[in-house]
Parts: structure tokens; C-alpha cells; sequence
């Protein structure tokens, strides 16, 4: 991989000397937690007098606290998904033909902007994790917070990042219009984020789209990020299902990172 190091600097540069771009990209996700997860209290939730909330939403003390795993995965997943547009810009411009006549690896190139998404999208996870904690009736970690927990956290992260960034980053290899990839953008984040379980409990999903959702790496990720802001410190039964989650994600993202390495070798063009 010469000249991933270098490249990749030069990506966190473009986003580290734009401010504005990078507190636009935490305006929306702040929005999710503060105005829709405080519309919605899920301790008003009761059927014959008696509450259901809690059992459905898992024992969560609030909405924000239970759609958080969620906000985090769909913001890191946007973020993953704009990685492509970056390659295409690059071409644009003139820097791509520039990157490719230079004595590196051209997988180097996409890479670099895979990785420096990932780095972008665990900034915002921790920005967004303090935002919640700060907003009144927020999150609430109620059994506490482990480097464990964390740890979870941050994996679940940087595979969803790796593996939605390896697969726009594919589809802009060949692309030279802007346009196209924002489309594409546009039609999938919407069923990926509502047919996943990131902002609703299965109980509440009508059952074709319960069992649909069951196979979306945005449910894999929100539930893992869920069970830790949840329970803290896991149970052996919590940890194996984390684990599972984990495993699906990590499976999805050698295999998309396999391919992004193909098809970039291959097929990137000026």
C-alpha cells in the first residue's frame, strides 16, 4: 500500500481545514438525537394502564438513549457513503490523474479515503456521545461505561465505515458524474436506515420488514452499540450476541475490502 500514509493525511487535511464542512456534517445527527429522540417518550407508552414502553423498547429509560446506537451507525454510514464522491472529485479536478502516474499502488488511492472516513466517523461518534449526554433528559448509562464498551463501540464503527466506503468507493472507481453517486446515495440511505432496527424496536416493525431488517448490517451495528449503552458491562449471553453482530460486520467488510482492492487495481481511470 506505498503512499496510503501520505494520501490519507492529505484526505484528514481537506477535512480538518474546512470547519465548517466538518460542524455542518454533526448538525443533522444532533437534530435525530435532540428533536426526534425528545419528541417521542417511550415512558408514555402504556396499555391498560400498564406500561409498556420499557419491555419494548428493552429497558431503555428513554428514546434517545435507545436510538442512539442508531444515530451513530447512520451518521458513520453517511459519512462511508460520501467517500466515493471524493474519488470522483479527485478525477474532476485533475489530482486522480496526477495519483495514478505516481510510483504508488492505485488501491493506495481509494484507501485512503476509506480510511480517512473512518477517522471522520469515529470523531463524530465521540462528539455525538458527549452531545448526549448533555442534553437534558438525554443519554443515560445507567449500568455504566466500560474501555470494553467502548471498544464495542468503536469496532462497530469502523466496519460499518469500511464496509459502506469499500462499496460506494467501488461505484465511483468508473464514475465521473457527481450527480449519479448523489443519486444513488439518496435511494439507498432512506431503506437502509428505516428498514434496519437503528430507530425502532422489532416489536414495533410490521413482520416482513422486522425480518428484512434482520439482514441489514445497520441493525448488526445499531444493536451492538445498543446492548452496551444499555447493560454496561455485558452478561455472557449479551457478549456472545455482541459478538455475532460483530462477526457478521467484520465478514461483510474483508469481503468488500477484498473487492474494493480488485476492482481499484484494476479499473480506476483518470
Amino acid at each position: 500500500m506505498s503512499g496510503l500514509l501520505p494520501l490519507t493525511g492529505r484526505e484528514l487535511k481537506k477535512w480538518y481545514r474546512n470547519p465548517v464542512a466538518f460542524i455542518v456534517s454533526l448538525v443533522q445527527p444532533f437534530f435525530w438525537i435532540a428533536l426526534f429522540g425528545s419528541a417521542f417518550d417511550i415512558a408514555k407508552l402504556s396499555f391498560h394502564g400498564i406500561d409498556v414502553g420499557s419491555a419494548l423498547f428493552q429497558g431503555a429509560p428513554d428514546y434517545i438513549t435507545f436510538i442512539l446506537g442508531g444515530v451513530l451507525t447512520i451518521t458513520t454510514l453517511f459519512t462511508a457513503m460520501f467517500s466515493g464522491v471524493n474519488i470522483i472529485w479527485d478525477r474532476r479536478m485533475g489530482p486522480l490523474s496526477r495519483f495514478l502516474s505516481a510510483p504508488i499502488r492505485r488501491s493506495s488511492i481509494v484507501f485512503s479515503k476509506i480510511i480517512s472516513g473512518t477517522v471522520r466517523g469515529l470523531v463524530q461518534v465521540a462528539i455525538l456521545i458527549i452531545a448526549a449526554l448533555l442534553i437534558p433528559d438525554g443519554l443515560v448509562l445507567r449500568h455504566g461505561f466500560t474501555v470494553v464498551d467502548a471498544l464495542i463501540i468503536a469496532a462497530a464503527v469502523v466496519l460499518v465505515s469500511f464496509s459502506f466506503s469499500s462499496i460506494f468507493s467501488i461505484i465511483a472507481v468508473r464514475m465521473t458524474r457527481m450527480e449519479t453517486i448523489f443519486g444513488i446515495v439518496n435511494l439507498v440511505n432512506l431503506p437502509l436506515m428505516f428498514a434496519s432496527y437503528a430507530l425502532f424496536p422489532p416489536g414495533l416493525m410490521a413482520g416482513w420488514l422486522s425480518r428484512v431488517a434482520q439482514y441489514n448490517p445497520v441493525s448488526w451495528s445499531a444493536l451492538s452499540i445498543r446492548t452496551v449503552l444499555l447493560n454496561g458491562s455485558l452478561t455472557g449471553a449479551q457478549l456472545s450476541s455482541v459478538a455475532h453482530y460483530l462477526l457478521y460486520l467484520t465478514v461483510l467488510a474483508i469481503v468488500m475490502v477484498l473487492l474494493t482492492i480488485f476492482v481499484s487495481e484494476r479499473g480506476i481511470r483518470e
